[in-house]
């Protein structure tokens, strides 16, 4: 018997062969996917989502058991899947459970494919991302040839010469990153700024510390036998389905949405990736909206549909009455402008970050807390690794992309905003209580992510402040602990034009 799915991977012989070798041609990918019927539809009124919400506050460490949600929901697809299960993961680490069903998967016939991610010099974040790959059987894909033609294109170009061009603005001192000169306007004040990093280039999970050149494929999704899909902030590890980070799953049963899930990962899977895919409104004519049961669903791939600008903005500009927001990392100006633009005209607005974010020179929770909008920071051993919002009463926005200008433009990320009211009165229940489990000190400092300050972060032997020291190896957890670093400045200025400029004219 021949396989729906690999009727559908094999007609896309531009795309990828039935052996896994794939072609280098933009075109020839864009000319089999525009073939393709996969364009928004009628909907799916049978369909369902199912949002799961992880609270890692009473969790100790990160752990390869499969006992919370997040991991229990995604094993009962693998168990269950009887055709075919694509994924798209950052990578994998400690998460044995789930390795041995998608080894049993493929074992009984079920087509098992992959993506994961690595950098140029064909590294992998998570340390059980290789035996994930050979226990597979080598139908593992990553993106690092498309990062390696992404650099030689870059530094042909020379576009890396505005990394190290003189800002307008001051550099602060002790800071030698790529330089943001910001202005918000505050009614009477202006809130200046000026952000750097530290260092003049980077690394981190996020791929946001001013680096010039350091795309990753990002994603955390399934596709199980072409209806269902799994998918939303939560990597395949030890602190991410191992339930140690906060964190958010969406299962869907919609063969429109998983259509879509599946066209993006055909073209990973050939070798598409970052800046080389195709936006799908030049794939389908318009853009991906459909529904499912009761809710309405949009879906946004980065980079090639920008997220951002087309999906997360306009709902935030479109807020009129709260937006409550749990993210990783939140370093991009705009959405920054957005929230400042929100409260003044009387929207609730409220962040939980978290602490490793909080300390990137590029955040923008301190601007925020300076125009009025209460943030706090989380103090768990684990990460507040979620990148949601609620808006209103209908909206929720959730995915894998970090509200950063790399999940904009660089990353490989899938981004969904549902209307639904019954999912936001389960996210605004979940938020409240984090909120309210969060010190009040938090919400005016920002806590060390390694330290006594951050729950079980001195105890879990995670490096959580990725400075290549976990535990007692780190100063934060000693006797004396080490004050944070000093944040980029920011201040206040009378407003005396009629807008704000930073550094001012004239």
């Amino acid at each position: 018997m021949v396989r729906p799915t690999s009727v559908l991977a094999c007609t896309l012989l531009f795309l990828a062969s039935c052996d896994g070798e794939s072609t280098n041609s933009p075109e020839a990918t864009t000319m089999a996917l525009s073939h393709m019927s996969a364009g928004p539809a009628e909907g799916d009124p049978e369909g369902s989502i199912r949002l799961i919400l992880n609270d890692p506050s009473d969790r100790a460490l990160p752990t390869s058991q499969c006992d919370v949600e997040l991991c229990t929901s995604l094993l009962e697809l693998i168990e269950g899947a009887e055709e075919s299960i694509d994924f798209a993961v950052y990578g994998m680490r400690n998460q044995e459970v789930l390795l041995d069903a998608l080894v049993r998967a493929k074992a009984r016939g079920v087509q098992v494919r992959g993506v994961v991610d690595r950098d140029v010099d064909g590294d992998n974040y998570y340390s059980g991302t290789d035996a994930m790959i050979a226990a597979l059987g080598g139908h593992v894909h990553d993106d690092r040839r498309a990062d390696q033609q992404l650099e030689r294109e870059f530094l042909r170009d020379e576009r890396d010469k505005k990394f190290a061009a003189d800002p307008p603005c001051e550099r602060p001192e002790g800071f030698a990153g790529y330089v943001q000169c910001l202005a918000y306007d505050l009614g009477d004040t202006c809130l200046l700024a000026t952000h750097a990093s530290r260092e003049p280039f980077g690394s981190s999970e996020d791929g946001n510390t001013g680096k010039a050149f350091n795309k990753i494929m990002h994603d955390k999704f399934f596709v199980v036998d072409g209806h269902q899909l799994w998918t939303g902030s939560t990597n395949v590890s030890d602190s991410g389905t191992g339930g140690y980070n906060a964190n958010l799953a969406l299962v869907l049963d919609s063969p429109t949405v998983a259509r879509w899930y599946t066209q993006e990962f055909e073209e990973m899977y050939a070798g598409k990736h970052h800046q080389l895919k195709t936006a799908s409104k030049a794939l389908y004519g318009q853009d991906l909206v459909t529904t499912v049961g009761d809710a309405e669903v949009q879906v946004l791939f980065s980079p090639q549909d920008k997220a951002i600008s087309e999906g997360v903005r306009p709902a935030l500009k479109a807020a009129k009455r709260r937006i409550d927001i749990s993210v990783f990392f939140l370093t991009s100006k705009a959405i920054t402008k957005d929230l400042i633009d929100a409260h003044r005209r009387g929207v609730a607005v409220r962040v939980i970050l978290d602490a490793t974010a909080a300390k990137n020179g590029y955040t923008k929770h301190e601007l925020l807390r300076a125009a009025g909008i209460p943030v706090k920071v989380e103090a768990w051993g684990g990460k507040m690794h979620m990148k949601s919002a609620i808006i209103d009463d209908d909206v929720l926005i959730a995915g894998s992309m970090n509200w950063t200008s790399a999940g904009e433009w660089d990353n490989d990320e899938n981004t969904l905003i549902i209307r639904s009211a019954a999912l936001v009165q389960q996210y605004d229940e979940f938020f409240a209580h984090i909120w309210a489990a969060i010190p009040e000190r938090w919400a005016h400092e920002n806590p060390d992510p390694e330290s006594l300050d951050s729950g079980t972060a001195c105890a879990d032997g995670f490096d959580n402040d990725y400075d290549q020291q976990a535990d007692g190896e780190d100063p934060g957890c000693g006797p004396n602990p080490p004050p944070l670093p000093e944040l980029p400045p920011h201040w206040t200025v009378p407003k005396d034009k009629i807008t704000c400029q930073h550094p001012p004219k004239g």
